[in-house]
């Protein structure tokens, strides 16, 4: 029994990733996000609970990846389409295909599921954005626009949104992630992160999420290097 508790977990990822879909789906963007924080919640847990028990499995790992699939490749996807929808000017027929291009950020999270299985190398950060940022970073979309006004976007934004967060998601480049170690030379940086994170969130609320996750890439990009961190600790 104890075995399966990790599993548990992930399924109710996947649970309440349906839900946030179906709400997304009618472009009530505030119950995405109640769900889209549960799914996210059950998707650290079960994590933290198969290394508690000691219980992971090659199977717990699969089943992870297919539920986030569906919280944070669909549901983001479903989130683009809904606001670009919004911006396809009625005179204009041809362009009603522009907010489709939103769907294949859920087959960009796929793939890069798919590649964060195979890859052995992202056991203590990670290469590219992981697909619970890329869903943080959507759901965002719509509070900017509720606070700032819908001038702040144009249609063609969404032509580039779905490529951008392609890229970001299956680029090589490093991330670093929250695991916390003693051995850990880029403690400050996360912890700067966190800092800068809660003041953004305190001051913009709902409409400081996308910013959070530019934040963290931004801050990966300029201070995140650790092959040049574990040559240091080498010669030292």
């Amino acid at each position: 029994m104890k075995r399966h508790i990790p599993n548990m977990l992930t399924l109710m990822n996947l649970f309440c990733a349906l839900p946030a879909l179906d709400a997304a789906s009618r472009a009530d963007f505030h119950t995405t996000l109640f769900w889209m924080i549960l799914s996210l919640a059950f998707d650290f847990l079960d994590g933290l609970v198969a290394r508690w028990l000691d219980v992971a499995t090659p199977l717990g790992v699969q089943l992870d990846s297919l539920a986030d699939v569906v919280s944070f490749g669909v549901v983001p996807s479903m989130v683009l389409f809904k606001i670009a929808v919004t911006y396809v000017p009625p005179e204009l027929q041809l362009l009603e295909i522009v907010p489709y291009l939103s769907f294949i950020v859920a087959a960009g999270a796929a793939f890069r599921l798919a590649r964060f299985n195979l890859d052995v190398d992202q056991s203590k950060d990670f290469k590219g954005l992981p697909t619970p940022s890329c869903a943080i970073l959507v759901i965002g979309i719509p509070f900017i626009i509720e606070v700032v006004g819908r001038e702040v976007f144009q249609l063609y934004h969404f032509v580039i949104i779905p490529f951008l967060l392609i890229w970001f998601m299956n680029a090589d480049f490093r991330l670093f992630s929250l695991k916390l170690s003693h051995a850990d030379s880029f403690l400050w940086l996360k912890g700067v992160f966190v800092l800068a994170a809660v003041v953004i969130l305190v001051w913009f609320k709902k409409a400081g999420l996308s910013a959070v996750v530019l934040l963290y890439i931004l801050l990966s990009i300029l201070f995140y290097h650790p092959t040049k961190s574990i040559h240091h600790e080498i010669q030292s």
